[in-house]
């Protein structure tokens, strides 16, 4: 049980958004603590503790997540991300709620930016790292690219597969209504010291959330689509739109067919919830 006084610590080092506790962390730091975590653990019993579960939070999280009228949610999502080790402010537009609420994150933090610095400070480290989901082909040259002579710490790496760092991947089609313990055996046989899951939102957070006591590993992170972008099959805005909050008017333009209704509706709900938080607070 918390002592009143760690609450209180606690609370001046997350802005509650949502009811979710997002870090007051830069990027650096969120990948040291990742890293750190990761380290210490790994000489521990592993499989006595639940993974420190990683979740960044953005737009899109909010909108399949958070509840208010008269918008619905989901009850387990917002649960594991209320209950999260470490959710970092993924989208521009969380930042900007929280300046706007008083409760100030210092920037953004991604997980297309922190996964290749992760990876990079695993090599260094001696880490390994094991990657559900997302596509074969674009992870084998994600991993390749994070191996090249101009990453650092790819002196810790052997070939185009950085094999010092990846400890496997697993491709399998994941359905949440489906109980597959083969996946985690092959997961824990690696025995890996993060998970990297590419399942996308919210199935990856809730595949965790129900997975977690199960698994032997150290640090778990949902990643969504970070390993496309790092093979550079999916480009990612100019840093001035992502500064701006605007990177989601790049990504439609990229894909306007699979994402426009998608972002419409988050932009909408989110807007909508943001409203309610500064005039009032939000209730769930």
């Amino acid at each position: 049980m918390q002592t009143s006084g760690a609450t209180e610590a606690m609370a001046e080092e997350t802005a509650s958004l949502f009811r979710i506790p997002v870090a007051r962390i830069t990027e650096s730091d969120a990948v040291e603590r990742i890293v750190s975590i990761a380290k210490s653990r790994r000489s521990g019993a592993r499989a006595s503790r639940s993974p420190y579960f990683v979740a960044t939070l953005n737009v899109d999280f909010v909108s399949n997540a958070v509840r208010g009228w008269p918008f619905g949610g989901n009850d387990e999502l917002w649960g594991y991300l209320r209950n999260a080790d470490l959710v970092t402010a993924d989208g521009m537009p969380i930042v900007l709620l929280s300046r706007l609420l008083r409760r100030s994150l210092p920037e953004r933090v991604t997980g297309a930016d922190m996964v290749p610095a992760i990876c990079r400070r695993c090599a260094e480290e001696g880490l390994s790292v094991y990657v559900l989901g997302g596509d074969r082909e674009a992870v084998r040259e994600a991993f390749a690219k994070l191996a090249g002579r101009d990453a650092p710490g790819a002196a810790a790496c052997r070939g185009a597969g950085c094999a010092a760092v990846l400890a496997g991947h697993d491709d399998s089609f994941v359905e949440l209504d489906e109980d597959r313990p083969e996946i985690v055996a092959r997961i824990n046989a690696a025995r890996p010291d993060i998970l990297f899951v590419a399942l996308g939102n919210p199935k990856q957070e809730i595949w965790m959330g129900r997975n977690a006591a199960k698994l032997d590993v150290s640090v778990m992170a949902g990643v969504g689509g970070t390993f496309n972008f790092i093979a550079g099959r999916v480009k990612r805005a100019p840093r001035w739109m992502q500064k701006c909050g605007m990177e989601w008017i790049y990504r439609i333009v990229q894909e306007p067919g699979r994402l426009w209704r998608r972002y419409a509706y988050g932009l909408v709900k989110f807007s909508w919830l943001s409203l309610l938080h500064i005039i009032g607070g939000y209730r769930r």
